[in-house]
């Protein structure tokens, strides 16, 4: 926090913040706090390792049923950081600084094709109990998924029992 704050409302109800206090809090409410000049958010380092690191992890783990956790932001952290990869190449091109972009942007699309793959079997079954290590968007997809299968399922249902097309 930049400035104490009264009352500051947070997923767990509300607090008084004070100057220097770190406060863990959804996202979207650390960035309108950042915008109003309020509170500063700290990110983690990210670099290419990051990218690396969860990638080869949900490689490695190849069971159908089983994701890896992630942040909830995640996604919006990998974006900005392949953002800043394009803007310190257009300041400053490098080989180094390309084949990162390059790298970053093939192991992201593999992790989230991995996770997508992982995402429409699980909404196949019951993944419910794997919800907690998705993200926003992928519990969206995931649950819109679940549901179509589910009308799906009942629609068949409907004709074995003699409904109409």
């Amino acid at each position: 926090m930049l400035k104490d704050y009264q009352s500051l409302p947070i997923p767990e109800g509300s607090i008084n913040a004070r100057k220097g206090d770190e406060i863990e809090m959804p996202r979207w409410q650390a960035e309108i706090l950042s915008q109003d000049g309020i509170g500063q958010i700290k990110e983690e380092g990210i670099d290419i390792n990051f990218i690396n690191t969860y990638h080869f992890r949900e490689k490695r783990n190849n069971a159908p049923n089983q994701l890896i956790g992630l942040s909830q932001d995640f996604y919006f952290k990998i974006s900005n950081f392949i953002k800043s990869l394009d803007d310190a190449i257009a300041k400053s091109p490098s080989h180094m600084l390309i084949n990162d972009r390059e790298v970053a942007e093939k192991n992201f699309v593999e992790l989230f094709e991995i996770r997508l793959t992982k995402l429409l079997r699980l909404s196949q079954t019951n993944g419910d109990e794997l919800k907690d290590r998705m993200t926003p968007e992928e519990l969206l997809l995931y649950t819109t998924i679940k549901e179509v299968i589910s009308s799906w399922r009942k629609y068949m249902q409907s004709l074995i029992k003699g409904g109409e097309l």
